[in-house]
Parts: C-alpha cells; sequence; structure tokens
C-alpha cells in the first residue's frame, strides 16, 4: 500500500493473503470441516434445510470488488489512472473512495492484477530528492555557468522562410499571434511551424550577460528549499490499472446470457437472482452471477459465466469451488464460450460441477434448458 513514505525503488506489489493454491485442501477452510485424510473428497452432505433467499441474501453488488469493476467499465479507457498529491506526497486513486474505500489502498487493485481481472502497467516515473525521498514536489531550476545566477533567459534565432529576414526573439517573436507581420516583408505569418524556421538557440543570463549553449540544470525540493543534482535524483514508480480485454464486448455477451438464462430458470418455476451476495455455512458472503431456487422443492442452482481468451484454467476453478463447497447447493453449473484448459473436466467432474462450454451463447442456453429440464422432469414438477 502507498504510505506518506514511500522507499524508492520499493516494490509496491501486494499479494492477496486469500488465494487459494491447493485444490485438494480446498474444503478445509470451511467451519466444521473436519482434519480426516478424506477431507480432499466432498462427502455427500445430509438433507439440510435450503438456504432462503429471504435471510441470506444480500442486496445485489455489495462486494467491493464487484463494485470497483462496474466502476472500472463506466471509465472511457476502462483504466485506473494515479493521482499525484505533490504537497502531502501521496499516490491516490481517486475511484477508490467510490467503494468506500481509502485512495490509497492500492492492494485491493493488485488483488484484483493477481486475480486477472486488472492489468497492471507502468503509468510515470517521478523523480525525487535522494534526501527527502517522501517529497514528491520537484521543480527544474536552470543556472548560468559562469555566475550561477537563475536570472536565466532562453533566445531563439527565427527566420522567415519567404522574405530570409533573421532576428532574435527578443526583438521579435513571430509566434506571437498580435504581431504576426513580418517586419521585413510586412506580410502576415499565419502558419508559425511552415513559414518559421528556428535555425539557434541558446541562453542569456541577465544578471552577467554570458551567453551559452547549455545552462545549469538543477532539480530543486520545493518542500525542503535545495537543489539536487539529476544524477542523485532517485525514482517512484506510479501504476495504472487497466481492466483486461475491455475492446472486447465481454460485458455486452455475459449480461445477455445472463437474462437468457434468468427467464429460462424462471419458466421452471425457479425464483432466479442475478449478481446477488449469499452467505455460506461459513458465515462469508460469496458473489454468485445466478442463484436460483426452486418454488416447489427448495433445490437451489449455482450458475458461474466465464468469458475470456486465455479459456478457463484452475484459477477460475479456485473461484468456483470455493462458494459452490461454502453454500452447498443443489446443483452448480459452469458455463464459457472459451476454451478448457487440461484438467479443468476432470476437476470439475470430481467437485460435482455441470460444465458447459460451447462456442456460442445460443448452444450454451440449449444446453443448460436441457440440463434443467431434465432434472426438473426428475422431481415431478410442472410448469
Amino acid at each position: 500500500m502507498f504510505r506518506k513514505k514511500v522507499a524508492p525503488d520499493v516494490s509496491l506489489d501486494v499479494k492477496s493473503g486469500h488465494k487459494i493454491s491447493n485444490l485438494g485442501n480446498i474444503s478445509s477452510i470451511f467451519k466444521g470441516n473436519s482434519n480426516n485424510s478424506n477431507e480432499s473428497e466432498p462427502q455427500p452432505s445430509s438433507v439440510e434445510e435450503p438456504i432462503s433467499l429471504e435471510t441470506d441474501v444480500i442486496k445485489p453488488s455489495t462486494n467491493k470488488a464487484v463494485r470497483l469493476i462496474q466502476e472500472v467499465q463506466k471509465l472511457e479507457d476502462r483504466t485506473i489512472k494515479p493521482f499525484v498529491d505533490y504537497n502531502k506526497g501521496l499516490l491516490l486513486y481517486p475511484i477508490l473512495s467510490k467503494i468506500d474505500e481509502m485512495q490509497d489502498n492500492v492492494s485491493c487493485l493488485d488483488d484484483l492484477v493477481s486475480d486477472g481481472i486488472l492489468e497492471k502497467k507502468v503509468y510515470e516515473k517521478l523523480i525525487v530528492c535522494p534526501v527527502h525521498p517522501e517529497t514528491f514536489s520537484s521543480s527544474m531550476r536552470l543556472y548560468c555557468p559562469k555566475c550561477h545566477s537563475m536570472n536565466v533567459e532562453k533566445l531563439n534565432l527565427f527566420e522567415h522562410k519567404r522574405c530570409g529576414y533573421i532576428t532574435e526573439s527578443t526583438n521579435f517573436d513571430f509566434s506571437d499571434h498580435e504581431n504576426s507581420i513580418c517586419p521585413s516583408c510586412k506580410k502576415q505569418i499565419k502558419n508559425f511551424e511552415k513559414e518559421v524556421r528556428v535555425p539557434a538557440m541558446w541562453y542569456q543570463c541577465n544578471d552577467c550577460n554570458e551567453k551559452f549553449d547549455n545552462a545549469v540544470i538543477k532539480l530543486h525540493c520545493r518542500k525542503h528549499e535545495h537543489d539536487f543534482d539529476t544524477n542523485s535524483g532517485q525514482f517512484i514508480t506510479t501504476f495504472s490499472y487497466k481492466l483486461k480485454n475491455s475492446e472486447i464486448s465481454i460485458n455486452s455477451d455475459t449480461n445477455q446470457i445472463k437474462d437468457e438464462l434468468l427467464k429460462l430458470l424462471q419458466g421452471f418455476n425457479f425464483d432466479a437472482k442475478l449478481n446477488i451476495s449469499i452467505k455460506g455455512k461459513s458465515g462469508n458472503i460469496h458473489e454468485i452471477p445466478i442463484y436460483a431456487k426452486s418454488k416447489t422443492t427448495g433445490e437451489s442452482i449455482l450458475i458461474f459465466i466465464r468469458n475470456q481468451p486465455s479459456g478457463v484454467d484452475q484459477s477460475d476453478m479456485n473461484s468456483i469451488l470455493v462458494p459452490k463447497l461454502d453454500i452447498d447447493p443443489t446443483n452448480t453449473l459452469l458455463v464459457t464460450v472459451s476454451g478448457v484448459n487440461d484438467g479443468i473436466e476432470n476437476l470439475a467432474t470430481h467437485y460435482g460441477i455441470h460444465l458447459i462450454s460451447e462456442p456460442d451463447f445460443s448452444q450454451i442456453l440449449s444446453r443448460v434448458e436441457e440440463f434443467v429440464s431434465e432434472w426438473y422432469s426428475k422431481n415431478g414438477g410442472k410448469k
């Protein structure tokens, strides 16, 4: 996390402390699980009281990560950019205040990078004082190499291409729109870049009148009022965070299939909800894309949707297994138009997750309908 005092060249990456790396032991994170040797095998649970939508559902999109993604999607380039408070020496991300987080809490952004949702890129390198690196406010100063005065002026030599007139910028400034008449040929200068050439540039000290090509450049620590050499300055790296695959219309496609799946489930007499938070047996809250519960039998279903060019991998399974094991629904579906990486189908079967992978959402919708229809018929349901 960025602090008011940031050590130069220190990695600011924050690793999430709750990532799951071992699928075999995933069920052990929930309360009440035994520590015997078979804990990696999910055991059939006895019939428990159905999860009540009224008591266990939190209002939609209360999860801060989900809310943050929604805010990023509203940005024109879907990129979170830092704001530098030069006076206080802070690196801030104002968008975090919209999800009730401190603006310098970069750990929640880095968590989404670890989850593969955001992409982290270098935004800017700030050069800071080597003695006071916590102070970001620095400015450049030019000094006369002879008398070391700061009273230095930059001079240009201008040439009017049309008539060949040459003069110093102190005598006539061709770039001044109010005086854009050449003093020699009296023609108006309409386009400075095309009509005027700058054959030379130099500096002049107004105190000692010395003219020179290269001024002495120093950086000035504004807060503590001292100069430091450019070579001794240290760097603070600021980062931007871009929503991955933002150029692809994944979000609209996913929303469309969500709406279609919602209608399908409602047609089979399910009370279905989109993007809601469910409290599991452990007391933890899980964000679920689609949660539905039969009005007749009380059985429940979770549906997760993945749509990414990289395909479904183990990290996707991790994120699904946690709520699946904690909520313990009757059925869990993972639907995707992406490819499925090696070993994922076996993991899905092992943990009782019905995997549906098709190249387009219309085929996915048909297969979900087949699955729900068969399940519905076995339970003697009536539309």
